[in-house]
């Protein structure tokens, strides 16, 4: 068994944790309007860890099948599809999910391989049927920056329905970025040279910025309309970083709130230096209150621009941060006005509500 499992380390489960949130999420939201889902996990591993927990492939079945279950998905199709490169580890997981019960109208797919050759070989079948790829939830979790070009998740993204979870890991481009081999696999994952440009930065802290701000740039070049970028942190140090890309508000705002679920005052916290803030998930939305008055300031804003500014990828808050926590306590304060041609006290969409500060 050595070398097919390994223990569970704190980046895979803080990844596990979100993504367990994000799916109870996705999967019934978008059945309700799409007959057919597709997952698929690029670097799916071989299902569960030496000391027994599951693996990502299991997680996501565990959801899948409580879905249905709980009739939220109906007759909608699942496909999931796990690829791992390595075969032992492919092979142990098709015999683990061998032996899991069937789910209903849910089919499940081992490749052993690269994900970027299977990838572009899902996409070039696409392409060839000239058919649209179905909604599309995504996760790349390589070990390094090797096998996840900027060029392929690019393509993904060209389905206004195509959603991708990437973990970026700095450590090993900071150790290992001036071997040929890297640097190849650094101006592929970047998809532009660019990055080279951080190593003639002198202070770590400036160049690590620098890193994760050009692969989110790039990611929006590539077809991502919002990048939602967030830090894991075990105490005092970073763990890794994730990105999520998404075409939909929903969307993202439904991965902030999977976030700010994953209770940071136990094992992990997650970050986000969104417009400079440098914001702890926990409890005080005080920040919150601050970016909307540098944003909007004393202008009459319609209530419906304030929610998609909350839900966009411009600040670490969502949705539900902002009535009860956020605008009630200004009002109360007398820090904004509140227009509301319908009356009541409330902030309904649709009612011509509009809010300044004052």
């Amino acid at each position: 068994m050595a070398g097919t499992l390994w223990s569970l380390d704190e980046q895979t489960e803080g990844k596990h944790l979100v993504l367990r949130r994000y799916l109870d999420g996705w999967f019934p939201i978008l059945g309700r309007w799409n007959d057919r889902l597709l997952f698929i996990d690029g670097f799916a591993g071989p299902g569960e860890y030496s000391g027994g927990e599951r693996g990502s492939p299991l997680v996501v079945l565990d959801c899948v099948r409580r879905h249905k279950d709980e009739r939220r998905l109906g007759g909608v199709e699942v496909v999931c599809v796990f690829v791992e490169s390595d075969e032992g580890r492919a092979a142990h997981l098709q015999r683990l999910l061998d032996e899991q019960p069937k789910i209903a109208n849910t089919s499940v797919h081992v490749r052993s391989g690269r994900f970027d050759d299977h990838m572009t070989e899902i996409l070039d079948q696409v392409d060839a049927q000239k058919a649209a790829l179905a909604p599309v939830f995504v996760m790349i979790d390589p070990f390094g920056p090797k096998g996840s070009p900027m060029e392929l998740i690019g393509r993904v993204l060209e389905n206004d329905k195509s959603e991708c979870l990437i973990s970026f890991m700095y450590e090993p481009i900071r150790r290992f970025h001036e071997q040929p081999a890297y640097e190849r696999s650094l101006d592929e994952l970047f998809g532009t040279r660019d990055w080279r440009k951080s190593f003639e930065i002198e202070e770590e802290p400036d160049r690590k910025q620098f890193l994760h701000e050009l692969f989110a740039k790039q990611l929006k070049g590539h077809g991502a309309t919002y990048v939602v970028t967030f830090e894991l942190w075990k105490g005092n140090r970073h763990v890794y970083t994730l990105y999520f890309t998404t075409g939909s508000l929903k969307g993202c705002n439904l991965m902030k709130e999977s976030i700010w679920k994953v209770d940071p005052s136990g094992t992990f916290a997650f970050r986000s230096h969104v417009a400079g803030l440098g914001t702890l998930f926990g409890p005080d939305t005080d920040q919150l209150g601050r970016q909307l008055h540098a944003r909007f300031g004393k202008e009459w804003t319609p209530i419906e621009r304030v929610d998609d500014f909350v839900m966009s990828d411009e600040t670490p808050f969502h949705l539900g941060h902002l009535r009860r926590s956020t605008l009630q306590p200004l009002e109360r304060d007398g820090k904004i006005e509140v227009s509301r041609p319908s009356g009541g006290r409330s902030f309904v969409r649709g009612k011509g509500t509009r809010v300044r500060f004052t």
